[in-house]
């Protein structure tokens, strides 16, 4: 389970190796030249952590005739900016992978085509915020989470709230991420925006000065700094997701290591959409609507500890039993986000010096 933030080098080497592929053509203007083969091709955009597996796009190509290919760039903000800068010549047919923060920006600058498969409307219906041309396919929570064993160990009392991370006792506890790079990094500025309202900045102020460590991306933190993660690092809070606990289960399947603290959650919806000018629209369209049939909606939420969209798949036991999302998450009216991000980031990067 990763949610892994790339440099800028990757996504300039991911838009050479799709230019050599289209021989310079522009994505809305496609050869006249090319081969019945190519016109079977739908070019996906994901970020660089979502895992699709082989077996996943040969039942694709099965079953509709259509063959994905997966270019992966980085996650969150980033993905957003390469959609933006890229709109009038796409570097693929869809993206799969930006959420109810990021998204915002890019439907502003009219990157998607309100091009979409038919979509049973129970799938929109679970208080999603309209998003036109773009489907949700699973969905979580972004929250502080906890190394129960670190803090058993260490003989401490765990914290619960937001305040309780400003705590003295918790100083060079925490490792969050940057927001002007990552998704999980703005969810949790605006969870506390929409938690402290006009006193967002000072606590802010509060936790830099209880020693919060800010990195780039999810990786970086869950790599390096957390003592539950691949690094088994020194600080046992780390912004993640709800659904992260279920990742270190023990063998028997009756308790995990990890919690996530569901007084920090942003609920998070992760979409999928046709971009303007795509080459493929009926295979990016296919995509789509194979990715919510319910064999795809449990293969995702198994490979990326993310919920279903769709009512009728299954979340992994593990995920059911110790990733719920929380009953009361903080949200924010995307339209606010949108207005006010740029905002809260010059803001929020004064502050932290970032």
């Amino acid at each position: 389970m990763k949610r892994i933030w790339s440099t800028v080098g990757v996504v300039a080497a991911g838009a050479l190796v799709l230019a050599g592929c289209s021989g310079g053509e522009s994505a809305d203007a496609p050869s006249e030249t090319a081969d019945s083969t190519d016109a079977k091709v739908v070019n996906v955009l994901a970020y660089d952590s979502l895992e699709l597996s082989d077996e996943l796009l040969a039942r694709f190509e099965e079953e509709t005739g259509f063959t994905a290919e997966v270019t992966q760039l980085p996650s969150g903000g980033e993905l957003v900016n390469q959609l933006v800068l890229t709109k009038d010549n796409p570097l693929g047919d869809m993206v799969f992978g930006v959420d109810n923060i990021t998204a915002y920006r890019a439907i502003q600058a009219d990157v998607f085509s309100s091009e979409r498969p038919e979509v049973d409307e129970t799938l929109l219906d679970q208080g999603i915020p309209e998003a036109p041309g773009l489907v949700p396919f699973d969905q979580g929570d972004v929250c502080v989470n906890i190394d129960h064993e670190w803090f058993e160990n260490n003989d401490r009392e765990e914290p619960q709230t937001f305040d309780d991370l400003t705590q003295p006792e918790n100083k060079d506890l925490l490792v969050a991420m940057n927001p002007t790079s990552s998704s999980p990094g703005m969810a949790f500025l605006v969870a506390t925006i929409s938690n402290f309202g006009d006193d967002w900045e000072q606590y802010w102020r509060d936790l830099k000065d209880n020693g919060v460590k800010i990195t780039k991306g999810w990786s970086d933190a869950f790599n390096v700094d957390y003592s539950a993660g691949e690094g088994e690092g020194e600080r046992p809070l780390m912004v993640s997701y709800s659904s992260s606990p279920a990742y270190s289960v023990n063998d028997e399947g009756t308790a995990s290591s990890t919690g996530a603290l569901l007084d920090t959650c942003f609920h998070q919806i992760e979409y999928m959409g046709v971009l303007n000018g795509a080459a493929n629209v009926d295979g990016a369209k296919a995509f789509m609507e194979f990715m919510l049939e319910v064999p795809q909606q449990e293969e995702i939420s198994a490979a990326n500890y993310m919920h279903p969209i769709n009512p009728d798949a299954q979340a992994p036991e593990a995920l059911i039993n110790f990733g719920p999302m929380a009953d009361r998450p903080h949200q924010m009216d995307p339209q606010t986000i949108e207005e006010k991000q740029q905002e809260w980031l010059t803001t929020w990067s004064e502050i932290m010096g970032q």
